[in-house]
């Protein structure tokens, strides 16, 4: 299996031999800002796993990627064409910018997107706001991705790799004029059940958009099976659950479940580099000072991840086990984001309310239960916190995967900690040696962080042991994304994956809404 960007070259000439690599997604891994201090451009690379994850495979392998110009100088950085060789220090690839103004970034990024897709697949209907206006700027976006992808890939052969919820219609945009291409999308993020899908009242255009494409992939069977049939009784596809098609006007798309990971290496990397165990002795000193154990949270202020339950569930151990105080501390890493969305924001509060709470409750003169750090921090930081955790607590209602699990294991080189992993994080279902909790439980958590912090140090390491054994990197799901994209481009028929659930399996032949959507596409 590949260890390195450099070794999925060679595999993708073979799968797509004279094609033209081509990535599309909303944000871009390189970004021009105008330094305030000294008037002069600067380029940043914006915080993301997907970024960070694809911007390597793009420097090995060359081509195109298509993403929002999102900088403040990015203008003034492309050519003619709206495009720009980077990285800046070792130009490798092309970044082909598209541009947003605000009124799209308010209505196609934080309406549509983020205030009714993100919460409709992350089961939470009661935030989504239904606007006509984030819709019809939803499609006028997508249309113009399509546009610059369509400009990029004229009179050449491309496999063209749309990235996540964004971007649903422009594969089916361009599928309509360019159906020899070969495309390819990956859903980052959940993907609900019908029952859910389908108060969208859009549900069969989006549909319409993913089926245009040869590859479907989520992380997991379940988002897969969802998928399909939505797929089925929404949009009226004809699904072969055996082989993990849906065949819609002609066209077959296959899908997949292929769960994301992380460079392993890079976090090992960075928790051995030298001067590590000496930060961490500073840390230990600066949080709990009299020896006492360490815990760690890293998420996104996201109401997906569940921030208020765990708090809850710590404030039960703290007043359930009276022992743990001032032998517990507690470090959470809440990275600010969406802070224009008002469930955000309301978040953001209840979270600083919440810590302030506790803290006034539980703390003494030289002890305070929870740290809240609203920044967020670097690879080799996060590396140096994950490693010298007891515990590292992922608490997510619902997430598509979850990397920070992965990224404490991969750094837990001295394999003391233990893992409590939401069973609603899809990192679960792999990760079947970490201790798994229910966060809408805050007892029964609580519980189970007090038997974390008991648990016997051989048990702790052999319990981390087949953890990291059992760990994937990007680069494995990387290799398995190309191997079944370019056998089903290559018409070799379905890829290996997980039999269909049977329980999501659909016994009857209704179908819940048609639609006459060349119309309006």
């Amino acid at each position: 299996m590949p260890t390195d960007p450099r070794d999925l070259g060679p595999l993708f000439r073979e799968n797509f031999p004279g094609r033209r690599f081509v990535v599309v997604s909303n944000r871009e891994p390189y970004e021009h800002k105008w330094s305030q201090e000294v008037g002069e451009m600067e380029v940043g690379r914006p915080a993301g796993g997907l970024t960070s994850a694809l911007d390597p495979l793009l420097q090995a392998l060359g081509g195109m990627w298509v993403a929002w110009g999102s900088g403040d100088a990015d203008a003034q950085a492309v050519d003619s064409d709206d495009r720009v060789r980077v990285p800046p220090e070792d130009p490798s690839y092309t970044l082909r910018r598209v541009w947003l103004t605000d009124r799209d970034i308010h209505r196609y990024y934080l309406g549509f997107s983020n205030q009714f897709l993100w919460p409709l697949c992350h089961l939470r209907p009661d935030l989504t706001r239904v606007r006509g206006r984030y819709w019809e700027r939803y499609r006028r976006v997508n249309r113009r991705f399509a546009d610059a992808v369509l400009e990029e890939v004229k009179g050449k052969d491309a496999a063209v790799w749309f990235q996540d919820y964004h971007l649903a219609l422009a594969p089916h945009l361009v599928r309509s004029r360019r159906p020899d291409l070969s495309l390819a999308h990956f859903w980052h993020i959940p993907f609900p059940p019908i029952d859910i899908f389908r108060l969208a009242p859009q549900a069969g255009y989006l549909l319409r958009g993913l089926l245009a494409n040869d590859l479907m992939g989520f992380h997991l069977p379940i988002f897969a099976d969802n998928f399909l049939r939505a797929a089925r009784r929404i949009a009226g596809a004809e699904v072969n659950w055996q082989a993990r098609t849906a065949t819609l006007d002609g066209h077959t798309c296959h899908v997949g479940a292929f769960p994301i990971s992380i460079d392993i290496q890079q976090f090992q990397d960075a928790a051995t580099a030298p001067g590590v165990e000496e930060q961490m002795a500073r840390i230990r000193q600066r949080y709990a000072p009299g020896g006492g154990r360490i815990g760690i949270g890293v998420d996104r202020l996201d109401y997906s991840k569940g921030l208020p339950e765990k708090f809850k569930a710590l404030e039960f151990l703290w007043d359930r086990y009276p022992e743990f105080r001032g032998r517990f501390t507690f470090v959470q890493v809440a990275v600010p984001s969406r802070g224009d969305i008002e469930a955000y924001d309301d978040l953001a509060q209840r979270v600083d309310r919440q810590v302030r709470e506790i803290n006034e409750r539980f703390a003494t003169a030289d002890w305070r239960p929870i740290h809240l750090i609203k920044q967020s921090l670097p690879v080799d930081r996060l590396a140096t916190l994950y490693r010298l955790a007891d515990v590292c607590i992922v608490s997510s209602l619902q997430d598509g995967m979850n990397l920070v699990a992965k990224e404490y294991v991969a750094s837990q080189v001295d394999r003391n900690g233990v893992l409590m992993l939401s069973l609603f994080a899809g990192a679960a279902e792999a990760m079947e040696d970490a201790l798994h909790i229910n966060p809408y439980d805050p007892e029964g958590t609580a519980l189970r962080i007090r038997d974390a912090l008991v648990l016997p140090a051989d048990e702790r390491a052999a319990s981390m042991e087949r953890l990291q054994a059992s760990l994937t990197s990007i680069y494995d799901w990387m290799n398995d994304t190309f191997q079944c994209w370019g056998r089903v481009s290559r018409g070799d028929g379905a890829c290996e994956q997980p039999p269909a659930d049977p329980f999501t399996e659909p016994f009857d032949d209704e179908v819940v809404a048609g639609v006459d959507y060349d119309e309006r596409y």
